[in-house]
């Protein structure tokens, strides 16, 4: 295998009772990587999980290095509309600086904070799907609702457009750790 590896994980998944989780993530990425665009875990819920609260910054997206038009406070929505419907697809719709993000559902309902702020993304599209569609039109709801939890992103700015991104908005720490807590409650089939 010739595969060079990013980085090392150490995973531990506490789980208590029937209804709640605990993930304790301690990484080390390999120095010869480039920065992490982001960092976190992926979930894939129910698509009738759709109602949205969380404590953090809003009610537009904010990333580390875009949030001036943000306030730090208690906000409501509906998944859909975080979308920012870029002509282009890509990437959107972080909220920095949550202390807590709440998912309801008819009869689902998810809770899930961290050790320290971090950030959340809630979508109807998956990033492969806003990888592969070239236009806004082209897209596809997945019929769940993804939901990243991230113990940090780089910052959106780049040289691509404008000048190369300021060293305390890259996300290029070599050892980290991130823990999540999660509450859920599903119906029982």
């Amino acid at each position: 295998d010739g595969r060079q590896r990013i980085m090392t994980l150490r995973l531990l998944w506490r789980i208590s009772g029937e209804n709640h989780l605990r993930l304790e993530m301690e990484a080390e990425k390999n120095r010869d990587f480039p920065d992490l665009p982001r960092f976190g875990i992926r979930l894939m819920v129910p698509g009738e999980m759709d109602r949205l609260e969380y404590f953090g910054l809003g009610p537009t997206e904010s990333y580390i290095d875009k949030h001036r038009a943000a306030s730090h406070g208690l906000y409501r929505a509906r998944v859909k509309a975080l979308h920012e419907d870029h002509i282009r697809p890509q990437e959107n719709g972080s909220h920095a600086g949550c202390d807590y993000i709440m998912l309801k559902g008819k009869e689902a309902d998810l809770l899930a904070f961290a050790d320290e702020p971090f950030s959340f993304n809630a979508s109807v599209y998956t990033e492969e799907e806003l990888t592969v569609k070239a236009h806004n039109h082209e897209l596809v709801p997945c019929g769940s609702t993804l939901l990243h939890l991230d113990y940090r992103q780089n910052g959106i700015g780049s040289a691509s457009c404008g000048p190369p991104l300021r060293q305390i908005y890259r996300f290029d720490h070599d050892r980290f750790s991130f823990a999540v807590e999660i509450f859920f409650r599903f119906p029982v089939s």
